[in-house]
């Protein structure tokens, strides 16, 4: 989406209604002051200097003009005139801001009051001694509060919007970057032990921790020189936080020295904090069972699949020569493992779910955006037009296997229901005719409810920049799939309705990881393995699920949803 001028956001945040002349005004100044993306540093420090010298000659062409334009219409309701920006602070203008692009773009605006000026509705929560970022949090916050209250959240809808620093985040195209090590640990038992242990659950890609060779499945032994890290459970509750504190800690500092123990044998690592750039392929494989051969990948998001050059990224090259294998190997069932995947960006999601589509749905629907009327016109047409699978490989899945945690999210589930469509056409319910299977964890089960689901995030994201200071990402688009399944708030259900344990002792694309093999075994046998499967997996060679008494206590870092981000192509 366009980057709006420092002298638009000036103006356009000091009212909201405005009269046709006026829009017509603002507009005009708008084809002086907006500038592409990639002029983005010259653009800002420019259209200051011109803000600064010009802004008074604008002012009084927009009060001329709009007088004599709205002298001309008598059913339009007479506004205040915009207040001059040189009253109001920086702070004022981009909380004024909020307002004004939270109602026009939001999903929910008809929930928003209108108020004018914009002013009397921000100036009441103003706070003078906090920083900006605070007060645009405040602003936003009273926004969200208008949105419908949702029974699944005990509060508004709206738990998605957000504002965040302006940074490389509204550059458009670009492989994205984390800070960090790329450590998520859990706190786990085995075989209701009174004590528990701190296990990696994930290890990121590209991240200090992936370089150093530690993986899923190491479990924390040592912190620096502390080397007391067992927790004491009672009724599987930790009594003590010391060992979780000393992790937590270490995973905040510059630096850090961390010893693992994996399979009986002791590493010591040293690691920096670093700012990284994100590899999402977590692991990739082919199971070859009873002459059938089964793909495996998973991916913890997503990220982009080209550069502003229009260069296909490392991402992307990777995951095309996964689906060569596929192909290469005749893969007939597809399991993918998106039990860590908290969602990115739209492209990228269509570009997996294009890898997936079967030949029943390609170039046919895979989703349609609902918005508010705001968002159909203007500068903003033609950026929610529906979107068709176009795939990309020969193949042509006969079953998917979806691993979902209670983070799968957002760009995940867009994949999740758009396929939905075309492998489950009578709905999930239908057994008899079902081709898609989603396995969910027990920490994916939503209280009140006993069925494991998805996080529940059907909406999406654009940025948008305020005077280069902050960026509101506004939940704006609704995603619908083709069968018009939407609206799913409280997450997409899992098929398999018993909950499958997220084994953290083995690794991503084991065989025996409880949730791997429960999709191999339903791939063979077209049903879920008993509890005497684990020893009598009569068509799963060699592999059986071993769940070694795991029991997750408590996820220590989960992760959090990623915002499902749509980017002007």
């Amino acid at each position: 989406m366009d980057k709006v001028s420092y002298f638009e956001l000036n103006t356009a945040s000091a009212a909201f209604i405005w009269t046709s002349a006026q829009k017509e005004t603002i507009n005009a100044i708008d084809n002086i002051t907006r500038h592409d993306d990639d002029n983005k540093s010259q653009h800002n420090n420019q259209e200051y200097r011109f803000t600064q010298k010009y802004i008074i000659i604008f002012w009084l062409l927009f009060v001329v003009i709009s007088t004599l334009a709205t002298s001309c219409s008598k059913e339009i309701e007479p506004t205040e005139p915009p207040v001059l920006p040189s009253t109001r602070s920086t702070e004022q203008l981009v909380a004024d801001s909020i307002y004004y692009y939270y109602k026009e773009q939001s999903y929910w605006t008809s929930a928003i009051a209108n108020v004018n000026p914009i002013s009397s509705f921000t100036d009441r929560f103003f706070v003078s001694n906090v920083d900006l970022m605070t007060n645009a949090r405040i602003a936003l916050s009273q926004l969200v509060m208008q949105t419908p209250v949702h029974a699944g959240y005990n509060g508004a809808i709206d738990r998605f919007s957000y504002v965040a620093e302006a940074s490389l985040s509204g550059s458009s195209l670009r492989a994205d970057r984390e800070d960090g090590y790329g450590i998520y640990e859990t706190l786990a038992r085995i075989n209701n032990d009174s004590v528990g242990y701190i296990y990696i659950s994930l290890v990121e890609g590209g991240s200090p921790a992936a370089r150093a060779g530690i993986r899923r499945g190491d479990k924390i032994t040592g912190i620096n020189n502390s080397r007391n890290l067992q927790v004491p459970l009672i009724n599987g509750v930790a009594q003590n936080q010391t060992a979780i504190l000393l992790v937590r800690q270490a995973l905040e500092s510059p630096a850090f020295t961390i010893e693992i123990e994996r399979e009986g044998v002791t590493y010591s690592h040293n690691l920096q904090y670093d700012n990284y750039e994100i590899d999402p392929l977590i692991a990739d494989t082919i199971y070859t069972l009873q002459g059938r051969s089964i793909g495996y990948f998973g991916l913890s998001s997503f990220e982009q699949t080209r550069t502003s050059g229009n260069i296909g990224t490392a991402f992307r090259s990777r995951l095309d020569a996964i689906f060569s294998r596929f192909n290469a190997a005749q893969v007939q069932d597809i399991i993918v493992d998106f039990r860590y995947n908290v969602g990115g960006y739209v492209h990228a999601a269509e570009y997996v779910a294009n890898h997936l589509i079967n030949n029943e749905g390609d170039r046919r629907l895979m989703y349609k955006s609902d918005t508010n009327p705001n968002l159909r016109q203007g500068r903003y047409a033609g950026e929610f037009d529906d979107v068709n699978f176009l795939k990309n490989t020969t193949l042509n899945p006969r079953k998917l296997y979806f691993l979902v945690g209670n983070n799968t999210a957002s760009a995940s589930e867009l994949v999740i229901s758009a396929l939905m469509a075309y492998y489950n056409p009578n709905g999930n319910e239908d057994a008899g005719s079902r081709r898609m299977e989603i396995i969910g964890t027990p920490s994916a089960v939503k209280p009140g409810t006993n069925i494991p689901s998805t996080y529940g995030k059907p909406m999406g994201f654009f940025p948008q920049t305020i005077m280069n200071r902050v960026d509101l990402w506004a939940a704006s688009f609704k995603i619908i799939n083709a069968r018009n399944y939407t609206d799913y708030f409280n997450g997409i259900p899992a098929t398999y309705p018993i909950p499958v344990q997220d084994n953290i002792l083995y690794n991503f694309g084991d065989p025996r990881e409880s949730m791997v093999f429960a999709a191999l075994y339903h791939s063979v046998n077209n049903a879920y393995p008993t509890a005497a499967a684990g020893t009598q997996a009569r068509s799963v060679r060699n592999s059986s699920a071993n769940t070694n008494g795991v029991e997750i206590v408590q996820e220590l870092h989960p992760r959090n949803p990623r915002e499902l981000k749509k980017y002007k192509q």
